[in-house]
């Protein structure tokens, strides 16, 4: 249902199936379904609206444009727009176990897309240039940040007769957004659960990296980070062309369903496109193969709780071994802050065991508490 998204057609249907009013029953119960969350949020968004002002609004339909149509392209639905931040959901009941595969690796693939897209906009990239959001953010582009996780949730009717939203409520969505809040305590653009990353298929999952375990609210297991490490600085601004104009709705809709069904096909793989996808090639070239083994080891001596080994393996943790300056050479017992590897994931880890003089507590457990939210 236009307008309604994917829960509120489910909610219109059921009232309609009600038959005894014209108008939407929000006192109805909801249903149990299996879905992935996924929660993206606009970084400085407190920034930009005082300095947009009544403009903003113009501002987060830009984003919001480029957000729902990524999501919509990889078969996922746009929930809940609430300012700067969207709620976007991929239902996994009804549906066979390797179309829920292919979902979730549709999932964290759009979420790639949104970035690329967002990064090369033209549209977006005029506020790069606004004397007052430079004034408060040097250097300022569009960020946003990512959460996903999968789990069950409750869908269907919030709210009374006089205001009535269609949406998803559960434990699980909640994890999804604490994820989001999280990915800039961690230096990330997107945090997903290994819940997410045991619903992907191998191909994918290899393309993401383990960086943290932690405990989070509203979840009964320690959960497993992943990330998928991508720098946006690799992509350039689209430049202006003369593009084909479609003006029938109708046909602009029967395109997209068209691309979209194309991607249920059995020769689509959706890994395939970190091999042949000419943005996310250029946002994947920074990282090297040593980083990602080394860092691979120096975070399971941090699990395991050799703290001095994983200092010294991730301290090793620069991107390509040209930024290293020292080869192979031993690396000092104790490395000062400003010595430290410019990734994300590698300083949160050194700062939180750095906490502990890099001595683990006697009762380690492999995780720590996310602290963020």
């Amino acid at each position: 249902a236009l307008g309604f998204g994917e829960a509120g057609a489910e909610v219109i249907g059921a009232n309609m199936r009600g038959g005894h009013s014209a108008g939407v029953n929000a006192m109805v119960p909801g249903s149990k379904v299996d879905a992935i969350t996924g929660f993206c949020h606009i970084r400085n968004f407190g920034d930009a609206t005082e300095v947009l002002k009544e403009k903003v609004m113009v501002f987060v339909n830009q984003i919001g444009e480029i957000v729902h149509g990524c999501v919509d392209d990889f078969h996922g639905a746009p929930n809940r727009n609430i300012g700067d931040t969207f709620l976007l959901v991929w239902r996994l009941s009804g549906v066979s176990p390797e179309r829920q595969t292919k979902l979730a690796d549709m999932a964290i693939l759009s979420f790639t897309r949104i970035v690329a897209e967002i990064n090369k906009s033209r549209v977006l990239a005029v506020y790069r240039d606004h004397p007052g959001l430079l004034q408060r953010i040097p250097k300022y582009r569009v960020q946003m940040g990512f959460g996903l996780h999968c789990g069950w949730a409750i869908e269907g009717a919030i709210g009374s007769e006089f205001k009535i939203d269609a949406s998803y409520l559960s434990p699980n969505v909640n994890v999804a957004s604490r994820l989001e809040a999280a990915t800039e305590q961690l230096g990330v653009w997107i945090l997903i659960s290994h819940f997410m990353i045991n619903l992907c298929s191998p191909e994918f999952a290899q393309l993401c990296r383990l960086i943290d375990h932690v405990t989070v609210k509203g979840s009964k297991q320690s959960v497993r980070l992943y990330t998928i490490d991508l720098d946006c600085n690799e992509l350039q601004v689209q430049p202006r062309k003369v593009a084909t104009v479609i003006k029938n709705r109708f046909r602009i809709r029967q395109i997209r369903e068209v691309r979209k069904n194309e991607k249920w096909a059995d020769d689509y793989k959706v890994w395939e496109a970190f091999d042949t996808d000419e943005d996310l090639i250029a946002m994947r070239s920074l990282y090297s193969t040593e980083f990602f083994q080394r860092f691979a080891m120096g975070y399971r001596n941090y699990e395991a709780g050799e703290w001095m080994v994983a200092h010294d393996a991730l301290c090793m943790c620069h991107y390509m071994q040209s930024s290293s300056g020292n080869g192979d050479s031993p690396t000092p017992t104790i490395l000062s802050d400003d010595q430290w590897p410019v990734d994300g994931p590698t300083c949160t880890l050194l700062n939180f065991m750095k906490q502990f003089n890099y001595v683990p507590p006697n009762d380690w457990p492999g995780h720590r508490e996310l602290t963020s939210k």
